[in-house]
Protein backbone atom coordinates (compact mmCIF):
# COMPACT_ATOMS: atom_id res chain seq x y z
CA UNK A 1 0.00 0.00 0.00
CA UNK A 2 1.47 2.97 -1.60
CA UNK A 3 2.14 5.94 1.78
CA UNK A 4 0.05 9.04 1.31
CA UNK A 5 1.86 12.27 -0.55
CA UNK A 6 3.45 14.27 2.99
CA UNK A 7 3.76 17.84 2.63
CA UNK A 8 7.91 17.66 3.37
CA UNK A 9 9.01 21.18 2.11
CA UNK A 10 10.60 22.83 4.99
CA UNK A 11 10.70 26.35 3.23
CA UNK A 12 6.55 26.48 3.24
CA UNK A 13 4.29 25.85 6.03
CA UNK A 14 1.66 23.28 5.95
CA UNK A 15 -0.39 25.48 7.72
CA UNK A 16 -0.37 28.78 5.44
CA UNK A 17 -2.95 30.95 7.39
CA UNK A 18 -2.71 29.73 10.58
CA UNK A 19 1.20 29.43 11.12
CA UNK A 20 3.67 31.66 12.45
CA UNK A 21 6.38 30.80 9.71
CA UNK A 22 8.15 28.34 8.50
CA UNK A 23 10.20 26.48 11.38
CA UNK A 24 13.57 27.94 11.57
CA UNK A 25 16.99 26.19 12.51
CA UNK A 26 17.29 27.71 15.76
CA UNK A 27 13.94 27.04 17.22
CA UNK A 28 14.35 24.88 20.18
CA UNK A 29 11.47 22.04 19.96
CA UNK A 30 10.05 19.88 22.67
CA UNK A 31 8.61 16.85 23.11
CA UNK A 32 6.14 15.59 26.29
CA UNK A 33 7.22 13.03 27.14
CA UNK A 34 5.36 9.89 29.61
CA UNK A 35 6.04 6.62 31.44
CA UNK A 36 6.07 3.59 30.67
CA UNK A 37 5.05 4.42 26.69
CA UNK A 38 8.40 6.66 26.24
CA UNK A 39 10.56 5.62 29.60
CA UNK A 40 12.44 2.50 30.02
CA UNK A 41 13.48 1.43 34.02
CA UNK A 42 16.73 3.22 33.75
CA UNK A 43 14.66 6.44 33.36
CA UNK A 44 15.96 6.35 29.34
CA UNK A 45 14.14 7.44 26.15
CA UNK A 46 13.47 4.05 24.34
CA UNK A 47 12.93 3.73 20.71
CA UNK A 48 8.84 3.25 21.03
CA UNK A 49 9.16 7.13 21.91
CA UNK A 50 8.96 7.71 18.48
CA UNK A 51 6.63 5.65 16.01
CA UNK A 52 8.11 4.91 12.69
CA UNK A 53 4.45 5.62 12.06
CA UNK A 54 4.57 8.74 12.89
CA UNK A 55 7.54 9.78 11.13
CA UNK A 56 6.25 8.36 7.79
CA UNK A 57 2.89 9.15 7.63
CA UNK A 58 1.53 11.31 10.84
CA UNK A 59 4.66 13.36 12.23
CA UNK A 60 6.14 13.10 14.88
CA UNK A 61 4.41 16.07 16.96
CA UNK A 62 6.37 18.37 18.61
CA UNK A 63 5.93 22.43 19.91
CA UNK A 64 8.01 25.16 19.17
CA UNK A 65 9.13 26.80 22.08
CA UNK A 66 8.88 30.06 21.05
CA UNK A 67 5.06 30.10 19.60
CA UNK A 68 3.38 28.26 22.59
CA UNK A 69 3.09 28.64 25.93
CA UNK A 70 4.36 26.77 28.81
CA UNK A 71 0.79 26.66 30.49
CA UNK A 72 -0.46 25.40 27.26
CA UNK A 73 1.74 22.91 27.29
CA UNK A 74 1.03 21.93 30.64
CA UNK A 75 -2.68 21.74 30.18
CA UNK A 76 -1.53 19.28 27.16
CA UNK A 77 0.24 17.13 29.42
CA UNK A 78 -2.59 17.13 31.91
CA UNK A 79 -5.13 16.46 28.98
CA UNK A 80 -2.88 13.02 27.89
CA UNK A 81 -2.50 12.15 31.32
CA UNK A 82 -6.27 12.37 32.19
CA UNK A 83 -7.01 9.91 29.53
CA UNK A 84 -8.64 6.20 31.06
CA UNK A 85 -5.42 3.56 30.10
CA UNK A 86 -5.05 -0.26 31.48
CA UNK A 87 -1.71 1.27 33.19
CA UNK A 88 -1.70 4.86 33.89
CA UNK A 89 1.19 7.33 32.92
CA UNK A 90 3.27 9.99 34.79
CA UNK A 91 4.32 12.80 32.74
CA UNK A 92 8.47 12.34 32.70
CA UNK A 93 8.53 15.68 31.75
CA UNK A 94 9.78 16.78 27.72
CA UNK A 95 13.17 16.81 25.70
CA UNK A 96 14.30 19.75 24.17
CA UNK A 97 15.86 19.76 20.82
CA UNK A 98 17.44 21.80 18.41
CA UNK A 99 15.54 21.97 15.23
CA UNK A 100 19.22 22.55 13.58
CA UNK A 101 20.26 19.22 15.27
CA UNK A 102 17.65 17.23 13.90
CA UNK A 103 18.42 18.73 10.47
CA UNK A 104 21.84 17.58 10.53
CA UNK A 105 20.99 13.57 11.41
CA UNK A 106 22.29 11.84 7.99
CA UNK A 107 21.75 8.49 6.59
CA UNK A 108 23.55 7.30 3.57
CA UNK A 109 25.34 11.20 3.13
CA UNK A 110 21.49 12.33 2.88
CA UNK A 111 19.40 14.25 5.79
CA UNK A 112 16.89 11.98 7.39
CA UNK A 113 14.63 14.15 8.81
CA UNK A 114 12.72 17.62 8.27
CA UNK A 115 11.09 19.73 10.89
CA UNK A 116 7.77 21.16 9.09
CA UNK A 117 5.29 24.06 10.53
CA UNK A 118 1.84 22.26 10.98
CA UNK A 119 -0.08 24.53 12.88
CA UNK A 120 -3.74 24.00 13.81
CA UNK A 121 -6.48 26.52 14.78
CA UNK A 122 -6.19 25.01 18.37
CA UNK A 123 -2.05 24.86 18.39
CA UNK A 124 -0.26 27.40 15.98
CA UNK A 125 2.80 26.65 17.72
CA UNK A 126 2.75 22.84 16.35
CA UNK A 127 5.50 21.58 14.25
CA UNK A 128 6.32 17.90 12.86
CA UNK A 129 9.29 15.68 12.55
CA UNK A 130 9.12 13.27 9.06
CA UNK A 131 11.42 10.86 7.60
CA UNK A 132 12.36 12.78 5.00
CA UNK A 133 12.69 9.60 2.29
CA UNK A 134 9.32 7.92 3.33
CA UNK A 135 9.68 6.06 -0.58
CA UNK A 136 12.43 4.15 1.18
CA UNK A 137 9.87 2.49 3.68
CA UNK A 138 9.54 1.70 7.23
CA UNK A 139 13.29 -0.53 8.00
CA UNK A 140 15.06 2.48 6.26
CA UNK A 141 13.11 5.32 8.58
CA UNK A 142 13.14 2.58 11.66
CA UNK A 143 17.16 3.05 10.57
CA UNK A 144 17.13 7.04 11.32
CA UNK A 145 14.86 6.58 14.13
CA UNK A 146 18.13 5.13 15.68
CA UNK A 147 19.74 8.90 15.07
CA UNK A 148 17.00 10.96 16.45
CA UNK A 149 16.81 8.85 19.79
CA UNK A 150 19.80 10.65 21.22
CA UNK A 151 18.38 13.88 21.06
CA UNK A 152 15.35 13.39 23.43
CA UNK A 153 17.91 11.71 25.89
CA UNK A 154 17.73 15.56 26.92
CA UNK A 155 14.94 15.90 29.43
CA UNK A 156 13.78 18.31 32.22
CA UNK A 157 11.06 19.84 33.63
CA UNK A 158 8.62 22.14 31.47
CA UNK A 159 10.01 25.07 33.54
CA UNK A 160 13.55 24.25 32.81
CA UNK A 161 12.74 23.78 29.03
CA UNK A 162 11.24 27.54 29.12
CA UNK A 163 14.25 29.02 31.33
CA UNK A 164 16.94 27.80 28.76
CA UNK A 165 15.52 28.17 25.22
CA UNK A 166 15.25 31.49 23.66
CA UNK A 167 14.58 30.06 20.57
Amino acid sequence: MPLPVLHLDESKSAAPGISPGIVEDEEHLIREMFNPQHINEEGEVIERAISVNELLADGFSVHRIRHVSKEFVEKSIQARLSRKRKEPWTSEGVSRLKTLAVRQILLDNERAFVVIDTATEDNPGHASIYFGAPQKGKAYAREARGFLLPLLQNRMALDEAYDGAAG
